[in-house]
């Protein structure tokens, strides 16, 4: 019996996004999709998870709100924040202000959204530094 997957919450408030993250990370994680940040977090509450990939321009509570509120919570959860060229500054306010381990620039595609989320889990586990964008 194969072990079970890592649990990941994809948190995106556009339903193509939350289908191609799903598409592109379900052989490695079981993908567990939110529309909101509010949702998000309380699925967080509710559950186990080992990666959280979120985008940060959401309606009402962005990814960096979200990553925010989580804190110091959930300490071993593995953070990845997705953003646009245009909003490299919240990446860096997300990393001043909050735990990210990696952050992703949209467009997305598949081997650099894996790639992110390898690098992030080294980025926790104190195996390398967390690059951010000039």
């Amino acid at each position: 019996m194969p072990a079970p997957k890592p649990k990941l919450l994809a948190v995106d408030d556009e339903t193509d996004m939350l289908d191609y993250i799903e598409r592109v990370l379900r052989r490695r994680f079981d993908v567990i999709r939110c529309r909101s940040a509010e949702q998000a977090l309380e699925m967080l509450e509710s559950g186990e998870f080992e990666v959280l990939v979120t985008d940060q321009k959401m309606p009402r509570l962005s990814g960096l709100e979200l990553l925010e509120r989580l804190g110091t919570r959930h300490p071993a959860l593995v953070r990845v924040l997705m953003s646009g060229f245009t909003e490299v500054p919240a990446i860096r306010k997300a990393a001043e202000r909050c735990t990210i381990h990696n952050y992703i620039l949209k467009p997305v595609d598949s081997s650099k959204l894996l790639s992110a989320i390898d690098d992030a889990y080294k980025v926790r586990d104190g195996d390398k530094v967390l690059e951010l964008p000039v």
